[in-house]
């Protein structure tokens, strides 16, 4: 049995309302932007782009990272 059953159903009330998105489809957002005013989709590409470079740098060896980091600059890299 349920010590106070009045408050439990309050609180299966509250999940149910957040688990439907009761309060997204009640007031929903002008834009669908953050703080800083770049937008999801933004996110996600930038996101995605640098697990990607993340990966790539995984698969490299420790001898080619290591020569990457103390290979010298390209004279044509520096002109620029």
């Amino acid at each position: 049995q349920i010590a106070d059953p009045e408050n439990c159903d309050q609180m299966y009330e509250s999940l149910v309302r957040i688990h439907t998105n009761y309060y997204k489809n009640k007031y929903p957002r002008l834009k669908d932007t953050n703080f800083t005013g770049v937008t999801v989709e933004d996110c996600k590409m930038i996101l995605a782009t640098d697990v990607l470079q993340q990966m790539e740098d995984m698969k490299k060896g420790t001898w080619k990272k290591l020569r990457e980091k103390f290979y010298a600059k390209k004279p044509e890299e520096d002109s620029k």
